[in-house]
């Protein structure tokens, strides 16, 4: 297994709310994980959840935040090119990147989303 594929579980696992996400998307690749793609799905739930839920964006974003800066290069950059990046730019994505800690959203700035 791939550490995005593995990071990818361990996501679902923390955000069981996730797997339905995930069945969807295995069934469409035919049973593979794109972790790109599905890191793109993720995003929308992110920023979706940070309006319906946002004490549990905020969760996600902070356990996103510590696996991003414990992880080798791959793990981070799953996170900032398959989450990060496709959040919505300010001023309609304040809602999600105002979860962000200190190093998603510096990744963020880097991205241009926060000006």
């Amino acid at each position: 297994m791939t550490v995005e594929a593995d990071l990818t579980n361990r996501l679902v696992s923390e955000a069981s709310e996730l797997k339905l996400l995930l069945d969807a998307h295995l069934e469409d690749q035919e049973g593979e994980i794109l972790p790109y793609l599905f890191m793109g799905d993720v995003a929308s739930w992110l920023d979706e959840q940070s309006r319906k839920q946002p004490e549990r964006a905020s969760a996600i974003a902070r356990w996103l935040e510590g696996e991003f800066a414990e992880g080798d290069f791959d793990v981070r950059n799953l996170i900032d090119v398959g989450i990060v990046e496709m959040l919505p730019a300010l001023p309609d994505g304040a809602p999600v990147l105002d979860l962000l800690g200190p190093e998603l959203r510096a990744r963020a700035e880097v991205a241009g989303l926060m000006s």
